[in-house]
């Protein structure tokens, strides 16, 4: 039997094609409707990591007489208290104390808070706690045979040192290796704070860029526990210090194992981990800021690893320079206003003033016109704001703004 034609039973075929309309028409207006509903997504990931760095600095500089205040609390009061309860000597004070003078290391702290004063204070006892339990004593730094700290004066584009770890497979058991995670860590941290003691480059290098290569590393040698444990207990001891890891080398098999290890992962540390291809790789960096190994001009890691490490010889790039001067007059110099908006503000939706050193509701209370005028200005940027970013002129303002 011949199936239906528009001969032997046109009404079938009309209702057919009325379907078929209707079909297109409701895609179509799904499609426009999720257009216009959707929230923005800035598909050039330069602009998202360049809105962060300025972010990072701004709220660094911004936040500076508040961290200087949080330290010499900790030191008068919080330390003296541990002090008594631990039972500690005068060299393990003083090697405490070395550690609460780490400007950069607090702030990463007060900021993981939400700049929340007291719940800082808690996190940085606990972190003290913690780190009496596994770094004391002290001990030399660990060879690190496989890590590579390319030179002071390489830097990825927004001047952050980059780190080169070329991963192998566990021969022992993955517990064996907790305790040299740890000390690594710390190491980074110490470098860190060399650096910024002896840097001359007028503002603060507040991360690491981590290249983290898996050529050598096969699955089966690879612990999923292992890799939980470091993103969910050993990164958060030391808050904010690794901006991104860049997965390069990987395999598929390198993928799966990593979609299946980040189901039980937070977000936070989710976000910070990209694979990236050669050609992505090159693209971000620059050649100038990676080794021939990986496709850029500075000469070959086993060449760099015997060159000795100057950490006061780093130059910041004009564009870097005029950043930080930029962020440090729109802080010093502007009045003690914080935007409604503002991601610094506690008391979003309301305007808020930092003249006695503390975040402060401007008004003295929550207004109702305050919180109604914020929500209009919201509403605009959801709905202007988005039609506007597709076009080509204004994404190439934003680019020139975030940089």
């Amino acid at each position: 039997m011949s199936g239906p034609t528009k001969t032997t039973c046109p009404g079938y075929t009309k209702a057919y094609l009325l379907h078929l309309s209707r079909t297109n028409y409701t895609r179509h207006y799904r499609q426009k409707r999720a257009r216009l509903t959707s929230p923005p997504v800035i598909q050039n990931i330069e602009i998202q990591k360049s809105f962060w760095f300025v972010l990072l600095l701004e709220q660094y500089e911004a936040n500076m007489k508040v961290v200087r205040e949080l330290q010499c609390t900790l030191i008068e009061d919080v330390l003296p208290s541990l002090a008594d309860e631990l039972a500690l000597d005068s060299e393990q004070i003083a090697w405490a104390n070395q550690y609460l003078e780490d400007s950069q290391t607090i702030f990463q702290l007060l900021r993981r808070e939400n700049f929340t004063r007291s719940f800082a204070m808690e996190s940085i006892r606990k972190n003290l706690l913690w780190r009496f339990k596994k770094l004391w004593p002290p001990e030399p730094e660990l060879p690190l045979t496989r890590v590579y700290f390319l030179p002071a004066d390489v830097r990825d584009p927004f001047g952050r040192p980059i780190i080169i770890i070329q991963a192998i497979g566990f021969k022992n058991s993955s517990d064996t290796y907790i305790p040299l995670l740890i000390r690594a860590m710390e190491q980074f941290r110490l470098r860190l704070k060399t650096l910024n003691d002896t840097s001359d480059q007028g503002f603060p290098v507040l991360q690491y860029i981590v290249l983290f290569d898996v050529k050598d590393l096969s699955v089966q040698n690879l612990s999923v526990d292992l890799i939980s444990w470091v993103l969910r207990d050993l990164v958060p001891r030391f808050p904010g210090m690794l901006a991104a890891v860049f997965i390069v080398n990987s395999s598929w098999a390198h993928s799966g194992m990593w979609n299946i290890a980040k189901r039980v992962l937070p977000a936070s540390a989710v976000s910070r981990v990209f694979f990236s291809s050669p050609k992505e790789l090159v693209a971000f960096f620059t050649p100038a800021s990676l080794p021939k190994d990986y496709g850029g001009s500075i000469p070959p890691l086993y060449s760099l690893a015997s060159r000795p490490a100057t950490p006061g010889s780093a130059s910041s790039s004009p564009e870097l320079t005029k950043l930080h001067s930029d962020i440090g007059a729109s802080t010093s110099l502007s009045p003690a206003h914080i935007s409604p908006t503002s991601l610094l503000n506690p008391f979003f939706g309301y305007p808020a003033s930092m003249a006695r050193g503390s975040p402060l509701l401007q008004h003295g209370r929550r207004r109702k016109r305050d919180l109604l005028h914020t929500l209009a200005v919201l509403f605009c940027r959801k709905i202007v704001v988005p039609q506007m970013a597709t076009f080509v002129p204004f994404r190439h303002h934003l680019r020139v703004l975030v940089h």
